[in-house]
């Protein structure tokens, strides 16, 4: 396994991963805006035999980090690779000088939130209907130990 820079020529897979995996999945122009414009964002692939098994993103401002993505291709979920990616996430968030992680979550998303939670993320505050009616959003954020 590898980890490294999501590419635009990664985007074919990543989109056809995003539509079988979420209700709302980003598209191809979300993501070229995250690899070509966002000065903030950072996007990462686990790689196995050149088959992209997982990614994660974040956007970084100030001190500050904010996690975008946390993804697992269905056919690898359940062999505990999400874990590789928080892991990494941590390394590199704290290179870049930052003290703590943010991210949100659905509140019906269990395996999403005890992932998190047991890697030291604490709820901050539900959203109510962020994700549209009926559709609550967790506010979850973790500090960094130095």
């Amino acid at each position: 396994m590898i980890i490294r820079s999501m590419t635009i020529n990664d985007l074919d897979e990543i989109v056809n991963i995003e539509k079988d995996l979420y209700k709302v999945p980003w598209n191809e122009k979300q993501y070229r805006y995250e690899l070509e414009e966002n000065e903030f964002s950072y996007v990462f692939i686990l790689e196995h035999d050149n088959v992209i098994v997982g990614y994660y993103g974040f956007w970084v401002m100030f001190e500050e980090c904010d996690i975008t993505k946390v993804s697992i291709r269905k056919e690898f979920q359940g062999m505990k690779l999400s874990n590789i990616l928080m892991e990494d996430c941590f390394s590199r968030v704290k290179a870049l000088g930052c003290n703590k992680i943010n991210l949100e979550v659905r509140t019906t998303n269990e395996r999403a939130i005890n992932l998190y939670k047991k890697h030291g993320f604490e709820d901050v505050i539900i959203r109510k209907n962020y994700y549209g009616k009926n559709e609550d959003a967790l506010i979850l954020s973790k500090i960094l130990e130095e």
